[in-house]
């Protein structure tokens, strides 16, 4: 009968123990879980705060180029970047709408604040007839290596020069665009241009850029 008594309060003992170890559990992955909705909560804040620095200094919307240029010793030379930076105005990014309801249209992005390294590319673009006039470009960088750090891409020079735009997407209103941008310059055109203008005159010189990103739309020429 003790035996009994003793095996009782044993089973009993151990029963209440463990209801006991279950709740604190339970209330340990309570605990848990809500923690988890916090971190989750106060992650997607930051995510929200992190696109809108993203979008505030264009980071998000870089400009991707890679320019070729043959050297003194006939060989090829490539520099390739992606320029993520913007200015807060319309310095680097507008749409800006003209009298005769064509859009002026100003894309740069920057390498960094010194703004020694960056790529632009600039048109007029006609929303009723989709013609693109006055196409000029250009890619500049920061190297060590003898030769002018500058490529542009303008009418004016005679002949020898291939500027290509292809608007994946433009619309006027939102200032949503995507474009792709290929350039070439014989060694006629680089003999011709500004010395500045090409980074080994003479001698030829290609590049090709790819934008996808928002500009700011202005609807009045003086804006």
């Amino acid at each position: 009968m003790k035996r009994s008594m003793l095996v009782f309060g044993i089973l009993v003992a151990g029963s209440t123990f463990f209801t006991s170890c279950n709740k604190t559990l339970k209330d340990d992955v309570k605990s848990l879980k809500n923690k988890v909705e916090e971190l989750q909560k106060h992650n997607s804040e930051l995510q929200e705060k992190m696109n809108g620095v993203e979008d505030a200094i264009g980071s998000n919307e870089p400009i991707k180029v890679t320019t070729t240029f043959t050297d003194d010793d006939n060989k090829q030379r490539t520099i390739t970047g992606t320029y993520r930076f913007k200015t807060s105005g319309p310095a680097t990014h507008y749409m800006r709408k003209q009298d005769d309801g064509t859009y002026d249209i100003y894309i740069e992005r920057i390498g960094d604040i010194d703004w020694k390294a960056g790529a632009w590319i600039g048109f007029e673009y006609n929303p009723a007839t989709k013609a693109i006039t006055d196409l000029r470009a250009g890619h500049y960088w920061d190297t060590l290596d003898g030769y002018y750090h500058n490529v542009r891409y303008t009418e004016g020079y005679g002949s020898g020069l291939t500027s290509n735009l292809s608007l994946v997407n433009i619309d006027v209103t939102t200032g949503d665009i995507s474009l792709k941008y290929t350039g070439a310059g014989t060694a006629d055109y680089t003999s011709r241009v500004p010395y500045y203008y090409c980074p080994n005159p003479g001698a030829p010189v290609s590049s090709s850029f790819e934008f996808t990103g928002k500009l700011r739309v202005y609807n009045t020429p003086n804006n």
